[in-house]
Order: structure tokens, then C-alpha cells, then sequence
């Protein structure tokens, strides 16, 4: 996660035409937080993007996100 304050965080996940935004944050764990159950729900990896300085805060991963969740091992596509 981000190291020090960050502005707007863009939360984008990852579909067939690219990334696409989906919804933005007020603070880095508040979109981590939401990135990660959306990135379990929908299936796909998940980038938050500071909104101010384009840089990427986070990069999220399905089996990342399961594995914080509790649930280990490798799940089809």
C-alpha cells in the first residue's frame, strides 16, 4: 500500500477492453478495503491509481485477495 498521505484514490479493475474506473476513494485503505471484495466478487485484478499524480497505489490480484480472505489454493479462470 501507498507510504505516506495520498490524495483521491481511482480504483480500476482489469476487463477484455482494459482498465476500466469504476469508483474513487478518499483515502488508500478505504479503496483497498473496497477494491479487495470487489476484486473476489467480479473475478478480476484490481489497480488503485492516486488521482493527483497518476502513480499506482495498489495492484490486486484474485488469488491475493482470496488468500486474505482465509481461502488458499488455485482456482480456474
Amino acid at each position: 500500500m501507498a507510504q505516506g498521505p495520498v490524495g483521491m484514490i481511482l480504483t480500476r479493475y482489469l476487463s477484455s477492453e482494459g482498465w476500466v474506473e469504476e469508483c474513487s476513494h478518499a483515502n488508500a485503505f478505504d479503496a483497498y478495503i473496497d477494491a479487495r471484495r470487489r476484486c473476489v466478487l467480479r473475478g478480476c485484478p484490481y489497480l488503485l491509481v492516486d488521482a493527483e499524480t497518476g502513480s499506482t497505489v495498489s495492484v490486486l490480484t484474485v488469488k491475493q485477495c482470496l488468500h486474505q480472505y482465509g481461502v488458499e489454493g488455485d482456482f480456474p479462470a
